[in-house]
């Protein structure tokens, strides 16, 4: 299982604990959607940031030259 798909798991997880804490505060269900949203947004990019590759830098020759 990747990095990324973990964060998402988490992120989903702690939507549902939103969604749950919001049922037992009676809060609106509007502002349980908004904060929903909000953590999604921020989980794909916090997963994104935090999972991508790095690219190489431009102009570095390849560490191991092709063998013949």
């Amino acid at each position: 299982m990747s990095n990324f798909s973990i964060y998402m798991i988490g992120i989903v997880v702690l939507i549902v604990g939103l969604f749950i804490a919001g049922n037992a505060f009676g809060w609106p269900q509007s502002y349980t959607l908004i904060g929903a949203v909000v953590l999604l947004g921020l989980g794909i990019l916090a997963g994104v940031t935090s999972t991508k590759r790095r690219d190489p830098p431009a102009g570095d020759p390849p560490s191991n030259p092709p063998v013949r």
